[in-house]
C-alpha cells in the first residue's frame, strides 16, 4: 500500500511540476489564442532549428523565438522577412506560439503524462527491490 501511495504522490508531483512549465501556458493559448501573422526576423538552424519572429498587436511590437510548427513551413524553407502564422493571448499579447497551439498542447500533454508515469514507476521499482534485498539479507542474518 505504501508503494502505491508513494507512486501516486510522485506522479502528481511530477505532473504538476513539469506541467507548470509549459502546459498551462499552452493550454491558455490553445483555449483563447487569436490567430495572427508574424514576420521572420532571424533563423538559427544551429540552435535547435529555431527562428525569431516579430508581430504587432494594438500598435505594440512583440517578439518570440521557437521552432517552426504547422501550418508553417520547416525552418529550412523559410527566409527572413517571410510571414508565419502565430497564435497569441489577447489578454497578454506578449505570449505567443509559432503555429497551431492545439497539436503543440497535445504533444506537451503526452510528454507530461509519460514523465508522470515512467519516473514514479522507476523510483518505486528501485525502492521495492532495495527493500526486498534488505529484508532478505536481514532474514539470512537471523
Amino acid at each position: 500500500m505504501r508503494y502505491a501511495i508513494t507512486w501516486i504522490i510522485l506522479a502528481v508531483g511530477i505532473a504538476i511540476g513539469i506541467g507548470s512549465v509549459n502546459w498551462t501556458f499552452l493550454r491558455r493559448i490553445a483555449d483563447r489564442g487569436v490567430r495572427g501573422e508574424a514576420t521572420v526576423i532571424g533563423l538559427f538552424p544551429k540552435s535547435h532549428n529555431t527562428l525569431r519572429y516579430e508581430y504587432h498587436v494594438a500598435g505594440s511590437s512583440f517578439q518570440g523565438q521557437t521552432q517552426s510548427r504547422a501550418p508553417n513551413r520547416p525552418l529550412e524553407q523559410l527566409a527572413i522577412g517571410q510571414p508565419v502564422v502565430i497564435y497569441y493571448d489577447p489578454e497578454k499579447p506578449e505570449d505567443s506560439v509559432l503555429g497551431d497551439p492545439k497539436p503543440i498542447l497535445q504533444n506537451e500533454t503526452i510528454s507530461v503524462l509519460l514523465a508522470a508515469t515512467i519516473v514514479p514507476t522507476f523510483i518505486v521499482v528501485v525502492w521495492t527491490r532495495r527493500t526486498s534485498r534488505k529484508k532478505a539479507i536481514q532474514a539470512q542474518a537471523a
